[in-house]
C-alpha cells in the first residue's frame, strides 16, 4: 500500500488520467474517452472498453481490460507501477491498447 495521503492519492490519479488523455489524443487513435465518477473510460472503435479507475482504500489505480484487472501502486520517483512486476503504467497501457487495436503505440506519461 502506498504511503500517499488520500488527498495526494487523488491528486496523483487526476494527474495521470490527464496525462493519459493528452498522450492518447496526441497518438490520434480511433477511440473516445470519457471521465466518469473518478474513472477514465477508453472506448476503442473496435468495441472493447478500458477503465482506469481509482481505488482509494488501497491507494491503487486499476486498469480494467477485457481479460483482467491490473493493479498499480504509486512509487515515489517511479510513478504508477504494476503491483506484480513493477512495470510502468505507460508501458502496460500501451501494450494493452496495441494488442486490442493492432496499432503500434508508445506512451509518454512522465512529468
Amino acid at each position: 500500500m502506498s504511503d500517499l495521503t488520500e488527498s495526494e492519492f487523488h491528486r496523483q490519479v487526476d494527474l495521470i488520467q490527464d496525462r493519459i488523455e493528452q498522450a492518447l489524443d496526441a497518438a490520434e487513435l480511433d477511440l473516445d474517452m470519457e471521465q466518469t465518477e473518478g474513472s477514465l473510460v477508453l472506448m476503442l472503435a473496435s468495441g472493447p472498453r478500458l477503465v482506469i479507475g481509482r481505488q482509494p482504500a488501497s491507494r491503487e489505480l486499476w486498469l480494467a481490460t477485457p481479460d483482467a484487472t491490473l493493479h498499480f501502486g504509486y512509487q515515489q520517483g517511479q510513478g504508477w507501477v504494476h503491483d506484480s512486476d513493477d512495470e510502468a503504467l505507460a508501458s502496460v497501457l500501451a501494450q494493452v491498447i496495441a494488442e486490442l487495436t493492432g496499432d503500434d503505440l508508445e506512451l509518454e506519461l512522465d512529468e
